[in-house]
């Protein structure tokens, strides 16, 4: 369940990669980003910490902008990028203003445990915040702690206290990780920001039309059925390809769909429960095997990459689908065929007929990113971070590029010239104006409260409604839910990485089952596999540490159905 959960957090937040705009952000332009002082995040300015021996300028990452490079090691292997600031804006400003140039480097969770078994790692580190691999780098001594740096080198950088609390190593009372897309809810709610989730349903508003099918007709399984069925019976033809019925079968699918089917993460005792073992999941599992069986899934489902899906939801091969990380790709068609818009269709409802509780885009956040003990110049990596950090930098990554927008009354509006060029070729737009390295130290709070809500086009409008109307209600903190693996290294870690990819495989085949009698089957010789690996002693860890943050959390029952 995590590595599936891992895919989807990978995959939902790799939108746009290399790109640039016309124009460099000032504190005075008019596209200057929200001011950090009215953000609801801790910072100082201008502060001279006596132990830097340095006199620190303001903003902190002006203090030293002589050339250096740093090296970058992200932890997922299907990340692209390539520092290139003659082509990129954000990789232009960014060297502008503090003189770093970035030397990238990827690799699988393999590679990164390479270079912590060898003490290698380079000068800055990204991977899953809530990894055993984290845990790990931190009590191994590998890493330096971001508040000492912070307060020496880089007063300004911009962290919502809640995630130093958070994630505040055990041992030795340290923060080190900084984690994107973090939510303390408490602030968010102060700040006028609000929670959103990758747990939903899309279908293309055209075919709909086309062929009389509503929202509503497809919050019930039958009727998504039926729908789809209709859909694939029409034989529609888009960019000389056959338009599949849906997309529902690529990373953490299942689990949502389980989610929509009224799963429960906590009983009414308080205890942790397993994913996998309940009813809704194994539902989930019966009706992805029965849109296999009708031949509304491909068997490509099982196989495709994230690229070679993004292009597919881009050019318009799908009709429906879910989990906003897996159709990545729906914003580029739109911009590309304004009648092509996806739009949210609600939930499905599940056999229990309870609401759905979803989870939201991981109020722990996604990407950690830390500094290496190896790294060749901390103050200037601690100061790039706090550079990253500010609104700016989130604002232009989801909102119009950096310099492409004007901030009025506080929102964030794209100038008419950068509106067109979007709107003529979106992938060319996005490859132009912005990088994704600007995810790794995002604050998605600060775009929230740029959005321009009464200056929408029509896919910003489905967004906001879908949320408002399926999701609003619906959340829960799941932070609490986090940060139960074992360490790496322990004989349970490497229980519960066997147990991963032994299920990783199954569900799979359960899908692919010749008949519901068979997927059952299928389904119940897994968890009796599993239960044989170890999963009943890896249920106990878990909810031992389960319990562990609820006494952190001051709560006694983390569950919303059952507070």
């Amino acid at each position: 369940m995590l590595k599936n959960l891992k895919i989807v957090l990978a995959v939902a937040c790799t939108a746009a990669l290399l790109c640039g705009c016309g124009g460099n952000p000032s504190p005075t332009s008019g596209s200057s980003a929200p001011s950090p002082a009215t953000s609801g995040s801790s910072q100082a300015e201008g502060n001279q910490p006596e132990s830097s021996g340095t006199a620190i300028a303001t903003p902190s990452w002006k203090t030293d902008t002589s050339p250096i490079t740093l090296e970058w090691f992200i932890g997922y292997d299907w990340a692209s990028l390539t520092f290139d600031p003659e082509n990129n804006e954000f990789d232009k400003w960014m060297l502008e203003e503090t003189g770093v140039t970035l030397s990238y480097s990827y690799g699988n969770q393999e590679k990164l445990n390479v270079l912590i078994t060898t003490d290698s790692l380079p000068d800055i580190v990204t991977y899953d915040v809530v990894s055993s691999e984290r845990i790990s780098m931190e009590n191994a001594g590998l890493l330096l702690p971001l508040d000492d740096l912070r307060d020496q080198y880089a007063p300004d950088f911009r962290v919502v206290p809640a995630m130093m609390d958070w994630y505040r190593n055990e041992n030795d009372g340290h923060w080190y990780s900084f984690a994107s897309y973090f939510y303390d809810v408490t602030d968010t709610e102060s700040r006028g920001g609000y929670l959103t989730s990758h747990n939903v349903n899309f279908a293309r508003q055209d075919i709909m039309d086309q062929l009389g099918i509503k929202p509503e007709d497809m919050q019930t399984k039958d009727g998504m059925i039926a729908a789809l069925k209709k859909v694939k019976e029409a034989n529609i033809v888009y960019n000389g390809v056959t338009v599949e019925p849906i997309h529902g079968a690529g990373g953490s699918t299942t689990q949502f769909y389980a989610e929509q089917f009224g799963l429960d993460r906590e009983d009414k005792d308080g205890n942790l429960l397993n994913m996998c073992r309940q009813p809704e999941y194994l539902e989930a599992l019966l009706f992805q095997n029965r849109l296999y069986r009708e031949g509304l899934l491909s068997d490509e489902e099982f196989t495709m990459d994230n690229v070679l899906r993004k292009q597919k939801v881009s050019s318009g091969g799908y009709f429906a689908g879910t989990v906003v990380s897996e159709m990545d790709g729906y914003k580029d068609l739109y911009y590309s065929d304004n009648n092509a818009l996806m739009v949210y269709i609600g939930h499905i409802k599940g056999d229990s007929g309870k609401e759905p509780i979803i989870t939201p885009s991981t109020t722990g956040g996604w990407t950690g990113t830390e500094i290496s003990k190896n790294c060749k110049d901390p103050a200037r990596a601690i100061q790039l971070l706090a550079f990253m950090s500010q609104p700016e930098s989130g604002v232009s990554y989801y909102l119009g590029g950096v310099g492409c927008y004007d901030m009025v009354d506080g929102k964030a509006v794209i100038k008419p010239e950068f509106a067109q060029e979007r709107d003529a070729d979106a992938t060319a737009y996005n490859n132009r104006t912005r990088s994704g390295i600007q995810e790794y130290l995002l604050d998605y709070v600060d775009v929230e409260l740029a959005w321009p809500t009464d200056d929408m086009d029509p896919v910003q409008e489905a967004e906001v409604n879908g949320r408002i109307q399926y999701m609003d209600g619906h959340y829960y903190d799941d932070k609490i839910f986090s940060n139960v693996m074992p360490e790496g290294g322990s004989d349970l870690a490497a229980i519960a990485a066997q147990i991963d990819d032994y299920w990783s495989q199954q569900t799979a085949q359960i899908i692919m089952a010749s008949s519901e009698e068979e997927a059952k089957n299928l389904y119940n010789e897994a968890i009796a596999q599993m239960d044989q690996m170890g999963m009943e002693q890896l249920d106990e860890y878990k909810n031992q540490k389960f319990q562990e943050n609820k006494k952190k959390m001051g709560v006694e029952i983390a569950w919303p159905r059952y507070q």
